[in-house]
């Protein structure tokens, strides 16, 4: 099984944070983050991961008095592709590969009030949910360096790396509410170059709690 941190390298979504902001809702972050957990099959030409997405792009601001947006998704996916180079001690990749994401936008008040105050206008004090969905294509090179960690544990272990280009395929997606769809917000972006670091662990086979994972 493998664990990775999965970050985009550059600034996305400006004009979705700028419409916010004249919203008077505070955007949420301007890079995007992700928390991949994996399970890796491999062959000595081949690899392939299938892959767990829990996406978050974080409001840091503490102010309990202001709109914020919250954004985070959920996704699964899958990549592999040819070992370019397979030795004792470094794999060199070329992962290719798809994710299905769902990403939600909720946007909160944050506001302290009283429970009259709510009890006399609960919808006021709502949060609002927006959803939308894409499917991202990816590819690029990929390395790991095989570890001899903890040896009577795990057959192999690799500190792995990938710098890979996510392509949203579906075109403009609105963002929709539980019957609402929104017209005038910004498409979601997440096309740009994401780097990847973690590890993936390789069980021995007598390792019972681990059996069947590789």
């Amino acid at each position: 099984m493998a664990i990775y941190a999965e970050f985009g390298l550059l600034p996305n979504n400006k004009a979705l944070r700028d419409e916010l902001s004249r919203l008077q809702v505070k955007p949420f972050t301007s890079f995007m983050g992700n928390l991949v957990l994996a399970r890796r099959t491999e062959s000595d030409k081949w690899f392939s991961e299938a892959r767990l997405i829990l996406m978050n792009s974080t409001n840091y601001t503490s102010d309990r008095n202001e709109r914020k947006a919250y954004l985070n998704g959920f996704g699964v996916g899958t990549d592999g592709g040819p070992k370019l180079v397979n030795n004792a001690r470094w794999n060199v990749t070329i992962p290719i590969g798809a994710d299905f994401m769902l990403y939600r936008m909720n946007i909160k008040s944050n506001s302290s009030v009283t429970a009259q105050q709510l009890l006399n206008n609960p919808s006021a004090y709502q949060a609002v949910k927006l959803y939308t969905a894409n499917i991202n294509l990816h590819g690029g090179i990929g390395v790991d360096y095989k570890m001899d960690f903890l040896p009577k544990i795990h057959e192999k272990v690799y500190l792995s790396g990938k710098l890979t280009y996510h392509q949203p395929i579906l075109g403009r997606r609105k963002w929709k509410g539980d019957n609402v769809t929104v017209d005038d917000l910004s498409r979601l972006k997440v096309n740009q170059i994401y780097a990847q670091i973690g590890f993936v662990f390789f069980p021995r086979p007598h390792m019972k709690k681990w059996t069947g994972m590789h």
